[in-house]
Formats: C-alpha cells, sequence, structure tokens
C-alpha cells in the first residue's frame, strides 16, 4: 500500500465533506496529503474528565456551527499553543477554543467556550515540499479561561531542552483511530503513552530532508500506536510540560515504520512566552 504524509489537520466532515488536494513529490518518495479532516489517536483509550485539563478543542464556527478542527494547550488563562498550520485561513467563519471538556458532545453544560480573538503564526512558519517548518502558533483569547480542576495551564519546556531518545511522553487528541485511509470519528478524548524516537533514527525512517532538530518524533514503529488527522496542534506532554505539538505524520496513521512528527515546543519557548 502506498504511503502518503499529512499535516494531521481536521475540519469535520459535516461542514467541509470535499478533501484538499493531494501533491506529488518532485522525487519517488511517498505522497503527501494536506487536511484529511477528521481525526483520533490511533491505540489510544478514553480519557476521563480533568485528566488533561490543558487540552482544548479548537473549533470552527461557520454558519452557527462549530466543529473540532485542531487541537491545542492551555499555556494561560488567555493563550492556547497550537499548530501553525491550524492558524492557516481556510474558510470565512471563526474558532473558538473549548476547554474544561471530556466529550465533543456531553459536555457543554461545564465547557468553557472563548471567542479565538487572533491567531498568531511563528515568525518563520513555511511550508517547504508540502511539510510545515517552524509549526508552531499562539491563539490569544477574546477574554479568560478560568481556571480550576477541569482547566489548568500547561508549563512550557525548559529552552532548548531535547527530549531524551527512549523516554515516554503522553499523547492526547480528538484525533482518528483509523488505521485505513478512511477515518473514525471520535467523541470522547483519546490519550496514549508514546516512546520518543531521535532525531537521527527518525529521519533515516522518514528519509524527510524538511525534518530538523526543531521536530520531536515519537513511534513506537512496530504500528498501531500513532496522532492521526485531527490531533492537529494538540499536545504531546511529559513530566508536566508541554514539549511537543503535533505536526504531520504517515497515512494510513499507525503504519509500521511511521513515526508521529511535533514541533519541539522547547526551540520555541521565546516566542511563546512573550504572549503569556
Amino acid at each position: 500500500m502506498m504511503r502518503q504524509t499529512v499535516l494531521v489537520l481536521a475540519l469535520a466532515a459535516c461542514v467541509f465533506a470535499a478533501e484538499l488536494p493531494i501533491r506529488r513529490v518532485p522525487h519517488s518518495g511517498p505522497q503527501r496529503k494536506f487536511g484529511l479532516k477528521h481525526g483520533r489517536i490511533v491505540g489510544g483509550s478514553d480519557a476521563t474528565l480533568g485528566q488533561f485539563p490543558y487540552q482544548v478543542s479548537l473549533q470552527w464556527v461557520l454558519l452557527g456551527v462549530a466543529s473540532h478542527t485542531c487541537g491545542g494547550s492551555v499555556v494561560s488563562a488567555t493563550t492556547v499553543v497550537t499548530a501553525g498550520h491550524c492558524a492557516d485561513p481556510l474558510f470565512v467563519g471563526h474558532y473558538e477554543a473549548v476547554a474544561g471538556i471530556n466529550s465533543l458532545s456531553t459536555d457543554t453544560s461545564i465547557e468553557q467556550r472563548v471567542r479565538v480573538d487572533e491567531q498568531i503564526t511563528h515568525p518563520d512558519y513555511t511550508m517547504v515540499d508540502t511539510v510545515a517548518i517552524n509549526d508552531i502558533a499562539v491563539f490569544l483569547l477574546s477574554s479568560s479561561l478560568t481556571l480550576g480542576d477541569n482547566v489548568q495551564a500547561i508549563s512550557l519546556p525548559t529552552a532548548g531542552a531535547v527530549p531524551t531518545g527512549g523516554s515516554t511522553a503522553t499523547l492526547s487528541g480528538w484525533g482518528s483511530t483509523s488505521t485505513g485511509i478512511l477515518p473514525s470519528l471520535p467523541d470522547i478524548l483519546q490519550y496514549v503513552d508514546v516512546t520518543v524516537i531521535e532525531i537521527s533514527e527518525c529521519s533515516e525512517l522518514l528519509g524527510e530532508s524538511v525534518l530538523n532538530d526543531d521536530n520531536v518524533c515519537t513511534g513506537p514503529v512496530t504500528g498501531g500506536i500513532s496522532a492521526c488527522s485531527g490531533d492537529s496542534g494538540g499536545p504531546l506532554a511529559q513530566d508536566g510540560a508541554l514539549i511537543g505539538v503535533v505536526s504531520w505524520g504517515i497515512i494510513p496513521c499507525g503504519s509500521e515504520g511511521a513515526p508521529s512528527v511535533f514541533t519541539r515546543v522547547s526551540a520555541f519557548t521565546d516566542f511563546v512566552s512573550q504572549y503569556v
């Protein structure tokens, strides 16, 4: 089966039915595909309410309909960190950050829903060969979240710190559980423990010239566990700190020999801190 690389951005099918087109790369490697529009973590388990109080659902609101589009992390009462490609303007509408929830459908009485006032991508964010570089953004909220049991800020990592290969981190999000091309939509927040892979090994596995030291990769490369479409911008956490932001990966998700790729937050602490 031909594998495809995807920026794991999700836009719910009930609002945006058509996928963005495939772009072929100018070499014999895998195809890359933007915007598969659903998501849930492959190989994960249901989270409980308040288990990941820093997790938010970034929802695109169009014609009064709100749809989960990307994940994000609360780093202060008015600041959410997500992926740069999540901030790309795609359609008419606006973003809302939804915090304090576990279910996308049943937690409405306890959710905190705040409109995103400003989307700030990293000044060096760009696309190279259909993969995002410096893929991080800060979303500023129009009003403050109320921090408490179900909504808490996650710490930023030490500037420049590189996660140790072989160490364990935790991924959470509403991305696809499907190991095939067609996604499987979730309702309950998913989480899974993953293993950090050295960037040199990750580069060998993916054959990606655009992979750099500002990325973090996770396995296991035996397959069955990975980030997937819809997890974009979501948190990779370790020892109480936000060490990664979901950026891209391989479709089918959870393929053998296919790491998940994150933006390494410790390379961008100065950028994030100025807005916290």
